[in-house]
């Protein structure tokens, strides 16, 4: 890799962010970190700290015009969701840097606004349903099909989310105050696959595919991410609608996830997008140890204005046919963390990590969506087997 002079401003500093930051030290790069957690462990292998909340995106700016810089400072990113994506937006404009557009960001915050705003370029998405269901609540003639899922349109990581089973339920959920910060939309039946890219001077590049396995009604919690996707066909058509996204958005540069419902139509339905690196352990750990890609250099290049074209990933390395990303959830009736579980190889199989979400103790009933998982594991496969057969077999293992 080529050396550079100069630094870099990582909006974070926890486990999260280290790729980004070791992906500029191993370049030259000098790595100015910002995270309010004086512990957070990325400020150790940083060259100057800034302690400060990352959504606090004023303050930095004014911490930052008293940081002797002794280099050019040459990009800023972030491997955080929601705020702190608007705070690399807002400091890319200040300083002058790569970024997006601060409304295209505030867009994609805005669940309602960005769906509105997708849905006028042809973009598919699930049909909305809220100010038509006030009216139809009246009208006996027309009938509601349920269920009806409701999303917060704010939020992340699956929390909050609702399913209406009922016309009794709908009409419960409708006299609440809280009703009007939901969208709802129909159930759709079909299967989740998770789109990884990058924006570069406007234009949307395919990174990866994979398939999304989640527990389904009421909480769609995502249990595992598998390499590579069943649905590899659809990539040209899902490639062409992240740049509609693109289009539609005004983004400009930058990482970019997103999640779509294969319907068994075949037709491909937009849930969610947003200008992230994205959660999952996908960039950092399933593409890597699946096709030896990796993606936090290409972040890295994109940030600073190098010139890159990334590939669509295709090939997997050294003879794996498959590679999974797999998630444990605690039991009903657990009320605690207990100690963690193991996974154990079989013949063909190599576990290549493993993590514990949730600390050994810790209440488990508050916890929601996403946060529910207890520990992930990765595994990889050398043989040729089905992929419902494969992973119904690791969670076997894994409760046994």
């Amino acid at each position: 890799m080529k050396q550079l002079t100069g630094s870099y401003l990582s909006i974070g500093a926890g486990e999260n962010q280290i790729p980004l930051i070791r992906a500029a030290k191993a370049r030259g790069l000098k790595v100015i970190s910002v995270d309010t957690n004086p512990q957070a462990p990325g400020l150790v292998e940083s060259d100057i700290k800034i302690l400060e909340s990352t959504h606090e995106y004023r303050k930095i700016l004014h911490s930052m015009s008293k940081v002797p810089l002794p280099f050019t400072l040459l990009g800023v990113g972030s491997r955080s969701y929601g705020k702190a994506v608007y705070t690399v937006s807002y400091l890319a404009e200040k300083l002058k840097l790569r970024g997006n557009p601060r409304d295209t960001v505030n867009l994609f915050l805005d669940k309602e606004r960005f769906k509105n705003s997708v849905q006028k370029y042809g973009i598919p998405v699930p049909l909305s349903l809220q100010s038509n269901l006030q009216t139809k609540a009246k009208e006996k003639k027309i009938e509601i099909t349920f269920p009806l899922i409701a999303k917060p349109k704010e939020g992340s990581g699956k929390k909050g989310i609702l399913v209406l089973e009922s016309e009794a339920e709908f009409k419960k959920f409708s006299r609440l105050k809280t009703s009007e910060s939901f969208l709802l939309e129909p159930f759709i039946p079909g299967e989740e696959v998770t789109v990884l890219g990058f924006v570069i001077a406007r234009r949307f590049y395919l990174i990866s595919l994979t398939d999304k396995i989640t527990t389904g009604k009421p909480n769609f919690i995502e249990v595992a991410h598998v390499a590579p996707s069943k649905h590899i066909a659809m990539a040209g058509e899902l490639k062409m609608i992240c740049q509609a996204i693109v289009t539609a958005t005004k983004l400009k540069t930058g990482p970019f996830v997103a999640e779509f419902k294969i319907t068994k139509n075949k037709e491909c339905l937009l849930i969610e997008s947003a200008p992230e690196v994205g959660g999952e352990f996908l960039a950092d750990v399933l593409i890597p140890e699946h096709y030896g890609y990796q993606y936090f250099n290409d972040l890295l290049s994109v940030t600073i204005g190098e010139k890159t074209r990334p590939g669509f990933l295709k090939k997997p390395k050294d003879g794996v046919t498959k590679s999974a990303l797999v998630f444990t959830l605690p039991s009903e009736r657990q009320k605690k963390m207990g100690e963690p579980t193991t996974l154990l190889a079989n013949v063909g199989e190599t576990v290549f990590f493993q993590k514990q979400l949730v600390p050994t103790g810790a209440l488990l009933d508050k916890l929601e969506g996403n946060h529910k998982r207890t520990q992930v594991f990765g595994i990889t496969t050398k043989l040729d087997t089905n992929t419902e057969d494969w992973l119904e077999s690791i969670f076997t293992r894994i409760n046994s």
